[in-house]
């Protein structure tokens, strides 16, 4: 029997992922030299928190605790630690690198959105909302790809 615990866990795991996309765009953001870049990627800062509480916002309507931390990325899967490990992989600051990092953790949290879709017992309104992240991440997936061809 599914429970609302591991609807809350799964959207938690998303709440992480969120908290881990913002932070490493706030760290390509301060590694980055590049003003175009540097819009782009507060950009993307802003629709993470607003990913984030929405997604709060359903795991409270299912009587669950959000991560209490906003700042929460604790979690061990590889999946989570992409964004963390844009942090070290910044160590240059020329485009490519930072694009190329930036990049693999997009991939990361578009994985992690299509995985949690996949998932039978979440329900279909909360779906609906996530579906509509995923698209977010996936053009945004697109835009850093294309950008790195530029680049």
């Amino acid at each position: 029997m599914i429970t609302n615990k591991e609807i809350v866990d799964d959207l938690n795991d998303l709440v992480k992922i969120n908290n881990d996309r913002i932070q490493g765009y706030e760290k390509a953001i301060e590694d980055n030299e590049d003003s175009e870049l540097d819009d782009l990627f507060r950009h993307y800062v802003i629709q993470s928190q607003n990913f984030r509480s929405q997604l709060a916002d359903h795991i409270v309507r299912i009587d669950g605790l959000a991560v209490s931390d906003a700042t929460s990325t604790d979690v061990s899967s590889k999946i989570h630690r992409a964004w963390i490990d844009i942090k070290s992989a910044l160590t240059g600051k020329d485009r490519e690198t930072v694009l190329s990092s930036v990049e693999f953790g997009e991939s990361a949290a578009v994985e992690a959105y299509q995985d949690a879709i996949a998932k039978d017992h979440i329900p279909a309104y909360i779906k609906e909302d996530l579906q509509k992240q995923l698209g977010q991440l996936t053009e945004a997936w697109d835009k850093v790809k294309g950008l790195q061809k530029v680049a």
